[in-house]
């Protein structure tokens, strides 16, 4: 599970963006007045997401799309379906009890009833229910570790250290 910057910054970071770097307000590279459609389309528009919009955009029993669905609507970081589809935990502890931890939830669902909102990258749910708590809405992203250059640096400064030491033993 990635840590809340991690999956925001993946989301709407945008080092390219018009105007300078920075941040979308739509996790599909778009701004606010530009407001996403839930439109399946051949081929994608681009700007879409997979939310309740005046209707289902995937109806019963799935509801949910497949990861890429929206092949044009990807973040600036190359990432799908941060947008809709189902909320996303992430390692964030928002709410803690003494017999309960609440992570945070971020991207909107396909349920959430005319609320593009919810995919704006101000929003995020902070106090609804744990982990454990298992439903159509709520999901995880699986994402690839990738080294800081810096631990691969030392990693290399340390085998070029180790041959140094096994060739003067020589």
């Amino acid at each position: 599970m990635t840590s809340e910057d991690e999956w925001y910054k993946a989301a709407y970071y945008d080092p390219g963006k018009p105007g300078g770097a920075g941040y979308w307000d739509y996790p599909m590279q778009s701004d606010e007045p530009t407001i996403p459609s839930n439109d399946i389309t051949d081929p994608d528009g681009g700007n879409n997401a997979n939310f309740y919009q005046s209707g289902y955009t995937v109806g019963s029993p799935y509801y949910r799309t497949n990861v890429g669905e929206f092949e044009n609507s990807a973040s600036a970081c190359g990432t799908y379906d941060q947008g809709g589809n189902v909320w996303e935990w992430n390692e964030a502890i928002v709410c803690q009890g003494s017999d309960y931890v609440h992570r945070g939830l971020r991207g909107g669902s396909f349920f959430q009833y005319d609320y593009v909102s919810y995919l704006l990258a101000y929003w995020r749910i902070t106090n609804i229910v744990g982990p454990p708590v298992e439903t159509s809405q709520f999901g995880f992203r699986v994402a690839e570790a990738v080294p800081e250059p810096s631990s691969l640096l030392a990693l290399g400064s340390g085998i070029l250290a180790l041959a140094g030491m096994i060739r003067r033993r020589r």
